[in-house]
């Protein structure tokens, strides 16, 4: 159950922040729909080339956000497997809520 809620957490958090780097990007003259799909792929990590994603790269504000996105994005990955972390603290399976995963 610990797990679930804990992915449950990751998962909202993820939103969160993918939303507020969308609405920063929207700020700097990106369309809205634009922004939400590049601070997506920035967060996820998973890029390709097109004339938006130049567009972020040549722009100071936009390429301090996007940057920011796959930092936080990077650091995210590790914490979306609750095993790992209950391991990590050395808790074992029961000592995490019974989870095994």
């Amino acid at each position: 159950m610990l797990a679930i809620i804990t992915l449950l957490l990751i998962v909202a958090l993820s939103l969160i922040v993918t939303r507020t780097a969308a609405v920063a990007l929207t700020y700097t003259g990106l369309s809205q729909q634009a922004a939400s799909l590049q601070a997506r792929s920035a967060f996820t990590g998973v890029g390709y080339t097109t004339s938006e994603a130049e567009s972020l790269v040549n722009h100071p504000v936009r390429r301090q956000v996007v940057m920011l996105l796959m930092l936080l994005g990077n650091a995210g990955s590790s914490r979306s497997s609750p095993p790992r972390f209950c391991r990590s603290l050395g808790l074992g399976i029961r000592g995490c809520g019974g989870c095994v995963w």
